[in-house]
């Protein structure tokens, strides 16, 4: 398709507001769920990790044993009696099937509710999916044509990704990207022109909101030398992420037994949240604490070790949820950690810095979106693009790592 009719631009723009109302929608919900639960229904300036440290380790647990259950119940009622999910990456491969509209509504609410109960998992595939289902509408209703679905999918879902966390250029670039793999100007003026109706209209509702607004500190060049070695490190600790979670095996939800592994999965995770309580979320609260270095090596180790663990009880309890914020967590913490090792013995470098650097490459590789991974850090904290750079440098030396470490691990495999 080398140019834009009018029905798909109609499908297009109404898919742009959808996807805004859907992004505004969520966030209001999650808000007002995380005040309910853990400030007593007040909702204002107060941040969810200022709300979870601020109550009692039983809180936090009583809590994530509800949030259990209702995720346990709710997706066992969705698998039993719903229609079969549909994946966004699976709608856009095959944009013919649709997804099922209501059961993907009630999917994606449910994911906004354990979220702001606490799930260590990220709030960011809710809206996606949310998203595409409505543009599945608007592609049943304009009558597409069958070279311009995949087109319409991909875009509505990159929208809502935009619309929730305010990153319009990132959620472009995820959509060539990820999605469509295709870099061609009408692929490009289409994802520029969803995400942004989808940001222009979640700002109407929201305002300009900047997920972590955080200090400019001075560029310092030893960064990038930092970064040159951090990279391989950052591999390594992505490549056992991985395997371990290949080894959470989701519980079947078309088993009633699957609520209690969901109890007690999360209640796991309550207990683990009685020591650390800023695992709990999507790990927005962690990286506020790594971002502003707000913490020493000892606790930023203890809760890389927690937010690991608390994704993998998720995962294995069959919880939905993306992992962008939870990745964004662990490679911030890993970073800030390395940054105290390093100041003891080299230059010292900034390390608020630092550990947004080791975010953007872990959620790189782990989510195997490397070039929108560094756009989408500079977006979430408006942070000088000059810290491209050291992204790169890191980025391009865990890539290199990576691919070593799997060719190393293919080749062990077959000697086996």
């Amino acid at each position: 398709m080398d140019h834009l009719r009018g029905k798909t631009l109609a499908a297009l723009i109404l898919s742009g507001v959808t996807a805004g109302l859907t992004g505004f929608l969520l966030t209001v919900a999650l808000h007002y769920i995380q005040a309910w639960f853990y400030s007593g229904g007040i909702y204002g300036d107060i941040s969810f990790r200022e709300m979870v440290e601020s109550v009692t380790p039983a809180h936090r647990l009583g809590v994530l044993l509800i949030c259990g259950a209702a995720a346990g119940i709710g997706w066992f009622l969705i698998y039993r009696w719903g229609s079969p999910l549909v994946s966004v990456k699976n709608a856009v491969l095959h944009p013919e099937r649709g997804m099922p509209f209501v059961t993907t509504l009630c999917h994606g609410f449910l994911q906004i509710v354990t979220v702001a109960m606490g799930s260590p998992l990220g709030r960011e595939v809710a809206p996606r999916e949310v998203s595409a289902a409505f543009a599945a509408q608007w592609i049943r209703l304009f009558k597409v044509d069958n070279d311009a679905k995949k087109l319409v999918m991909a875009c509505a879902a990159g929208a809502g990704l935009a619309a929730v966390y305010n990153v319009p250029l990132a959620s472009v670039i995820f959509i060539l990207e990820t999605l469509l793999i295709d870099w061609k100007p009408v692929s490009v003026a289409s994802a520029v022109l969803t995400c942004g109706i989808a940001v222009y209209v979640v700002r109407l509702g929201l305002g300009d909101l900047v997920q972590y607004p955080l200090p400019q500190p001075e560029f310092d060049d030893t960064l990038i030398i930092w970064a040159f070695f951090m990279g391989p490190v950052i591999a390594a600790a992505v490549s056992l992420f991985e395997k371990s979670l290949t080894r959470a095996v989701p519980v079947s939800h078309m088993k009633i037994s699957s609520i209690a592994v969901s109890i007690g999965a999360f209640g796991l995770i309550g207990l683990i949240a009685a020591v650390f309580p800023e695992v709990l979320g999507n790990g927005k609260a962690g990286n506020q604490l790594s971002f502003t270095c707000s913490i020493g090596w000892s606790y930023a180790l203890g809760l890389f070790a927690a937010k690991w663990a608390a994704v993998w009880l998720a995962s294995r309890a069959g919880a939905f949820g993306g992992r962008i914020t939870p990745t964004m967590m662990l490679g911030g913490m890993l970073a800030l950690a390395s940054v105290f090792a390093w100041n003891e013995v080299f230059a010292p470098i900034p390390a608020g810095a630092a550990a947004l650097v080791g975010a953007a490459v872990f959620l790189g590789l782990s989510q195997k979106m490397p070039i929108t991974a560094a756009v989408f850090l500079v977006e979430l904290s408006r942070y000088s693009p000059s810290y491209l750079f050291p992204v790169c440098v890191c980025m391009g030396t865990a890539l290199t790592a990576q691919s070593f470490i799997k060719n190393f691990s293919k080749k062990k495999m077959n000697k086996v």
